[in-house]
């Protein structure tokens, strides 16, 4: 087995795969001629490739709904005690949103968590007047999320959502670190568009590592066991991992005006480890100084624009 981080040499099997194209989750595109790489995540060791399109790291393979299902069952967020007990830590994240969410006129308004979980933003928001639906790909999160006398629907595309419609149009989605496990991000948000009512609201708590994984790639020349811890940790279970500038394009190209986008009050918790106080401290700065970003999360707030 090669190095988690190298490269693939030239071979005939690589040449063939090049040739067909992957199709990148993140932006939709066919992407060919790049490079192939092995990255040890918290799915195991997977091939993953990197899009020529909009710089997103990307696992490669085809999607598999019943399988995902059954990972995020056993992932802390895919569990009820576990759930449960992150919806406590994360509270300074969704009151955060929610702040943010208020302050751009959309209090006391209908939202919709894409990637509920058991229903920690549910709840905060319904403390302030929200009206409150989730969906999540769980379904005992679904059945959680509904004992709590909330509108929830098992789905795993909001091309599937039936809890609003065109006719039935939501003033706000929200869509906390799950972006990242689509399967199709531009069919994802223009669904999204789909349900907003005119000018209503997308929130997206974006994971922005990327730079993380390159960072550690190069690293790897040096040291492979960091190069392989950087790059777990970047990756985490998630599915693909794009830069936040290719990501802003990719919500304006499915018709959304984005309002804003900084890395403050996208931390969960003041509780996370000095390294991640640091990133989120220096990404914020970095991202308003000189449009670099390098913080792990980003908070995006964007407005859906008219016909």
């Amino acid at each position: 087995m090669q190095d988690q981080i190298a490269e693939f040499p030239d071979s005939a099997q690589e040449s063939t795969s090049l040739q067909l194209g992957d199709f990148c989750p993140a932006c939709g595109e066919i992407t060919s001629g790049t490079s192939r790489y092995r990255f040890d995540s918290g799915r195991g060791e997977m091939l993953w490739a990197r899009c020529s399109c909009c710089a997103t790291y990307f696992m490669t393979g085809d999607y598999d709904e019943a399988a995902e299902t059954d990972h995020t069952r056993h992932m802390a967020w895919g569990n009820e005690a576990e759930g449960t007990r992150l919806n406590q830590l994360k509270q300074n994240g969704f009151k955060s949103t929610l702040d943010q969410i208020e302050a751009l006129g959309y209090g006391c308004s209908r939202i919709l968590d894409v990637g509920c979980s058991f229903g920690g933003l549910l709840v905060e928001a319904e403390k302030r007047g929200f009206e409150c639906a989730g969906l999540d790909i769980v379904p005992e999160a679904v059945d959680y999320v509904s004992s709590l006398g909330y509108c929830a629907e098992q789905c795993c595309s909001l091309n599937d959502c039936t809890l609003f419609s065109q006719q039935n149009p939501v003033d706000v989605i929200s869509v906390l670190d799950a972006h990242i496990y689509w399967p199709d991000q531009p069919a994802e948000l223009r669904a999204a568009r789909q349900l907003l009512r005119d000018d209503g609201l997308l929130v997206i708590r974006a994971v922005t590592k990327s730079a993380f994984i390159t960072t550690g790639r190069m690293v790897g020349t040096v040291s492979a066991g960091i190069s392989k811890k950087l790059i777990r940790r970047a990756i985490a279970d998630h599915r693909f991992s794009m830069p936040l500038k290719s990501l802003l394009k990719t919500v304006e190209d499915a018709g959304f005006e984005i309002l804003s986008a900084s890395p403050r009050g996208a931390q969960h918790t003041d509780s996370t480890s000095l390294g991640a106080r640091a990133a989120f401290a220096m990404g914020t700065l970095l991202w308003h100084s000189i449009g670099l970003s390098i913080a792990p999360t980003t908070l995006v707030f964007a407005r859906k624009k008219a016909e």
